[in-house]
Protein backbone atom coordinates (compact mmCIF):
# COMPACT_ATOMS: atom_id res chain seq x y z
CA UNK A 1 0.00 0.00 0.00
CA UNK A 2 1.24 3.35 -0.82
CA UNK A 3 0.94 5.67 1.28
CA UNK A 4 0.70 9.97 0.32
CA UNK A 5 3.02 12.44 2.95
CA UNK A 6 0.45 14.20 4.87
CA UNK A 7 0.35 17.62 6.24
CA UNK A 8 -0.28 16.32 9.48
CA UNK A 9 2.69 13.53 9.50
CA UNK A 10 6.27 14.00 9.38
CA UNK A 11 7.01 11.34 7.18
CA UNK A 12 4.74 8.46 5.19
CA UNK A 13 5.84 6.37 7.64
CA UNK A 14 4.58 7.93 10.37
CA UNK A 15 1.28 8.04 8.28
CA UNK A 16 1.33 3.98 7.88
CA UNK A 17 1.99 3.90 11.46
CA UNK A 18 -0.69 5.90 12.42
CA UNK A 19 -3.16 4.36 9.88
CA UNK A 20 -2.37 0.88 11.37
CA UNK A 21 -3.26 2.39 14.88
CA UNK A 22 -6.68 3.47 13.33
CA UNK A 23 -6.96 0.25 12.00
CA UNK A 24 -6.58 -1.86 14.92
CA UNK A 25 -8.79 0.60 16.84
CA UNK A 26 -11.55 0.00 14.78
CA UNK A 27 -11.17 -3.83 14.35
CA UNK A 28 -14.20 -6.08 15.91
CA UNK A 29 -16.25 -2.40 16.84
CA UNK A 30 -19.45 -1.09 15.68
CA UNK A 31 -19.51 2.61 14.31
CA UNK A 32 -16.79 4.88 16.68
CA UNK A 33 -17.56 8.57 16.83
CA UNK A 34 -14.41 11.39 16.04
CA UNK A 35 -15.32 11.83 19.58
CA UNK A 36 -14.35 8.34 21.17
CA UNK A 37 -10.96 8.57 18.58
CA UNK A 38 -10.22 11.83 20.11
CA UNK A 39 -9.26 9.78 23.25
CA UNK A 40 -6.88 7.28 21.20
CA UNK A 41 -4.95 10.55 20.21
CA UNK A 42 -6.83 11.65 16.73
CA UNK A 43 -7.81 14.43 15.60
CA UNK A 44 -10.69 15.33 13.12
CA UNK A 45 -8.15 16.84 10.67
CA UNK A 46 -5.99 13.35 11.21
CA UNK A 47 -9.26 11.29 10.86
CA UNK A 48 -10.08 13.08 7.59
CA UNK A 49 -6.50 12.46 6.23
CA UNK A 50 -6.35 9.23 6.99
CA UNK A 51 -9.55 7.70 5.92
CA UNK A 52 -8.98 9.61 2.47
CA UNK A 53 -5.65 7.39 2.17
CA UNK A 54 -6.79 4.41 4.08
CA UNK A 55 -7.57 3.12 0.11
CA UNK A 56 -11.28 2.41 1.21
CA UNK A 57 -10.31 0.48 4.41
CA UNK A 58 -12.63 2.96 6.42
CA UNK A 59 -15.95 3.74 6.11
CA UNK A 60 -17.09 6.97 6.99
CA UNK A 61 -19.58 9.32 5.17
CA UNK A 62 -21.73 12.33 5.33
CA UNK A 63 -24.42 11.70 7.92
CA UNK A 64 -22.74 8.20 9.02
CA UNK A 65 -22.69 7.51 12.86
CA UNK A 66 -18.59 7.83 12.62
CA UNK A 67 -15.81 5.48 11.32
CA UNK A 68 -15.75 1.86 11.04
CA UNK A 69 -13.85 -0.86 8.84
CA UNK A 70 -15.31 -1.41 5.51
CA UNK A 71 -15.10 -4.75 5.91
CA UNK A 72 -16.96 -5.15 9.21
CA UNK A 73 -19.75 -2.97 7.97
CA UNK A 74 -23.24 -4.56 6.71
CA UNK A 75 -24.62 -3.75 2.78
CA UNK A 76 -26.73 -1.45 4.18
CA UNK A 77 -24.27 0.80 5.85
CA UNK A 78 -21.97 0.73 3.10
CA UNK A 79 -25.18 1.76 0.56
CA UNK A 80 -25.18 4.50 2.89
CA UNK A 81 -22.09 5.95 1.52
CA UNK A 82 -24.53 7.32 -1.61
CA UNK A 83 -24.19 10.82 0.54
CA UNK A 84 -20.54 10.93 -0.61
CA UNK A 85 -21.90 11.20 -3.87
CA UNK A 86 -24.53 13.65 -3.72
CA UNK A 87 -21.71 16.17 -2.22
CA UNK A 88 -19.57 15.21 -4.78
CA UNK A 89 -22.16 16.58 -7.35
CA UNK A 90 -23.01 19.40 -4.81
CA UNK A 91 -19.45 20.32 -4.53
CA UNK A 92 -18.92 19.95 -8.75
CA UNK A 93 -22.00 22.60 -8.68
CA UNK A 94 -20.28 25.29 -6.99
CA UNK A 95 -17.18 24.54 -8.84
CA UNK A 96 -18.88 25.11 -12.84
CA UNK A 97 -20.29 27.98 -10.52
CA UNK A 98 -16.85 29.45 -10.06
CA UNK A 99 -16.19 28.83 -13.51
CA UNK A 100 -19.02 30.22 -15.22
CA UNK A 101 -18.27 33.51 -12.83
CA UNK A 102 -14.45 32.92 -14.08
CA UNK A 103 -15.65 33.40 -18.06
CA UNK A 104 -17.78 36.25 -17.48
CA UNK A 105 -14.98 38.47 -15.76
CA UNK A 106 -12.45 37.85 -18.89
Amino acid sequence: MQIELSLFSSTAADQAARLGELLRTLRGRDWITAKELKVHGFSDRELRDLVEHSEGQILSFPGSPGYKLFDEATLEEIASSGSLRNQARAMLRRWLRYQRRLHRRS
